[in-house]
């Protein structure tokens, strides 16, 4: 997997920047359209909450609170919007991440943080992708699913968590890496 963000970092700067701002762009769009959808579905906490309980009675409770509403069906909508969602967490991975490596040295730290973090963003949206699909198990029987389910579940998502908030950590720290090493002609650090 490294070896594609490596190779990815060789595309012409134009594409390479054309893909990253099509990223951001599709990333910030997506992001609208699924906080509307969970918005409205009126689930009763927010996405962290929801999605690190380890708990099939809160997860259920969660659940009947939208059956009451007439909502679930809102919910399981939001659930697919969100493997857009998804897709657009691993381009910005692949793409902004990457962009943001190559401007640091080759071989260098900040360049290898970069990568990294693209990486750890890549691997956040597939973490999220499994949860999504342990969420549709247990959404197709909302009232009774088995309860060991919620614990893989909650560990996707809070994976996912982790994974995403060391990515965006790392893009902190490659872009400093970078600045650093160009300002003061230190091509190990970037």
């Amino acid at each position: 997997m490294f070896t594609i963000f490596k190779y990815i970092t060789t595309i012409s700067l134009w594409i390479h920047a054309g893909a990253a701002i099509t990223s951001l762009i599709g990333f910030q769009w997506i992001k609208s359209i699924l906080d509307a959808s969970y918005a409205a579905s009126g689930h009763p906490v927010d996405y962290a909450t929801g999605q690190t309980t380890f708990n099939a009675e809160m997860i259920k409770g969660y659940y009947a609170h939208m059956e009451n509403l007439g909502t679930l069906e809102v919910y399981q909508t939001t659930q697919i919007i969100d493997f857009g969602f998804i897709l657009a967490m691993a381009c910005m991975g692949l793409f902004f991440c990457t962009l943001l490596a190559r401007f640091s040295r080759a071989d260098s730290w900040g360049r290898r943080i970069g990568l990294f973090a693209g990486l750890s963003l890549c691997a956040g949206a597939f973490s999220d992708a499994i949860e999504n699909c342990i969420s549709f198990i247990m959404l197709a029987n909302p009232v009774d699913f088995a309860a060991w389910l919620a614990l893989p579940y909650s560990a996707f998502a809070s994976l996912k968590f982790a994974l995403i908030t060391v990515g965006m950590l790392a893009v902190v720290v490659s872009f400093l890496m970078g600045g650093i090493g160009r300002l003061f002609k230190k091509p190990r650090i970037g």
